[in-house]
């Protein structure tokens, strides 16, 4: 595992290589535990966290209505639902993303299918899984990364231009961000 790790972070185009074979399941048993790792050390950092707010304002006995625990007793559940909401949104995003992706990687001649695109985007998801943790890493670094290497999957297991591949994610990015700026600009103007 590690070192395949290494391999999608650092040579990508070799290990998207010897991955053209792999099964979604193969990639799922890749992506999977490295989400469940990273889903495990998100619940530690919320448990802390809650639990460090809420002894700092004294309210660890404080309970929000009579008949709930108190605050101090349900941060394991933050933990645990931490945990969960990591795993189910984790699982839930990719598969959105490697399916709007791959209407764009279609679209501009990728022919080698739905699997194929779903393989780019879980191999690489490899930084923001291992760095998502880091706050500042996973904001600036590990996306970029990450958008990186699903391009570099794209040309290997698409037989993609880099042009082509880079077009794809792009378009796979902004149309979404224009729907919402679209969108959301006559919220924004009843407001202001």
């Amino acid at each position: 595992m590690s070192g395949r790790i290494r391999g999608f972070a650092f040579n990508p185009a070799r290990q998207f290589a010897a991955a053209k074979d792999d099964s979604l399941s193969d990639a799922f048993k890749y992506y999977t535990p490295l989400l469940a790792i990273l889903g495990a050390i998100l619940s530690i950092v919320a448990a802390i966290a809650a639990s460090k707010i809420v002894s700092m304002l004294g309210l660890s006995g404080f309970a929000m209505m009579e008949g709930l625990p108190e605050l101090g007793k349900i941060i394991p559940l933050l933990g645990v639902g931490t945990f969960v909401v990591t795993i189910v949104l984790g699982i839930l995003a990719a598969l959105y993303i490697a399916v709007w992706l791959h209407i764009w990687v279609y679209l501009l001649g990728g022919r080698k299918g739905l699997r194929q695109t779903t393989k780019a985007v879980l191999y690489g998801a490899t930084p923001c899984l291992i760095l998502g943790w880091l706050a500042p890493v996973n904001v600036l670094v590990a996306p970029i990364w990450s958008i990186l290497l699903v391009i570099a999957g794209l040309i290997e297991l698409h037989e993609l231009s880099p042009g082509r591949s880079i077009i794809a994610v792009i378009l796979a990015i902004l149309v979404p961000v224009i729907v919402c700026v679209i969108a959301i600009k006559p919220l924004v103007s009843v407001f202001l």
